[in-house]
């Protein structure tokens, strides 16, 4: 992570701070259209690492608005007994009701989901290594990119870019 840090900060990202070993990357750019963002640290990822992934660039509002929204949680209290199996799933773009259904469908068990627009809410009956729900099966069920963070990962990604 610090390898990618100094990467987007010589690369003119400003304030980059990264968080945990899961390529979460808080900074500033002077670029505002978050697809551009995401297409050139794309590349620069490649360029540099070899590997091609998915980028997501969410602002702050975009957390915010997460936060908010979970019908699991509340507010921005931190994960507790009662929040340890929330997490917060980022989707390139809200899914169509039949794609919804669909994933609805699939063989979940007692997790529950929810959607508010193109961010997607679950909270696990057991534990994250029981649970059948994961981005593989969320990407293909819905038929788009998804990136999930965990409760205390997403509040704390908010943290950072205050």
């Amino acid at each position: 992570m610090e390898d990618l840090r100094k990467l987007m900060e010589d690369a003119g990202y400003g304030g980059v701070k990264t968080y945990i070993q899961s390529g979460n990357v808080v900074f500033e750019a002077s670029e505002r259209s978050k697809e551009k963002i995401a297409t050139a640290i794309e590349k620069l990822i490649e360029r540099q690492y070899g590997f091609e992934v998915t980028v997501f660039v969410i602002d702050k509002q975009h957390l915010e608005k997460a936060i908010e929204n979970n019908p699991y949680a509340e507010g921005k209290a931190p994960e507790d007994a009662g929040t340890k199996k929330i997490y917060v799933t980022f989707l390139s773009e809200a899914p169509s009701s039949e794609a919804m259904e669909k994933l609805r469908q699939a063989p979940i068990g007692d997790d529950l989901i929810a959607l508010h627009e193109d961010i997607m809410y679950f909270k696990l009956a057991m534990g994250a290594a029981d649970s059948k729900l994961s981005n593989n099966l969320i990407e293909s069920k819905l038929k788009v990119k998804a990136t999930t963070r965990n409760w205390n990962t997403t509040l704390k990604l908010l943290e950072l870019s205050s």
